[in-house]
């Protein structure tokens, strides 16, 4: 049995530095792509109000979609109009 196990590691690089290189190394191709952080959007209070109507099971859903819309659209505001063109726009 400790054969057996002495082989299993004989060929990984973490164990044995003759080992070939591991295939996490940087032959595995470029690093993954770092995310840019979200633009922030302010709510006006008019519009912050309208979302506290909404049960609170799905306000963070619809608050999500409608900072998400706002952005698309290259806002920085979420008016009660926008709030609502949202809402139509995730209703259909």
């Amino acid at each position: 049995l400790e054969e057996h196990l002495l082989a299993m590691f004989r060929e990984d690089p973490e164990f044995n530095d003759a080992a070939a290189p591991s295939h996490l190394g940087a032959a595995a191709g470029p690093a993954p792509q770092t995310r840019t952080p979200a633009l922030s959007v302010i709510w006006s209070n008019d519009a912050e109000k309208e979302l506290r109507k909404i049960p609170f099971f799905v306000r963070g859903k619809a608050r999500n979609n409608t900072e998400s819309f706002t952005r698309e659209r290259g806002l920085h505001e979420i008016t009660l109009g926008t709030l609502y063109d949202a809402k139509a726009h995730f209703g259909r």
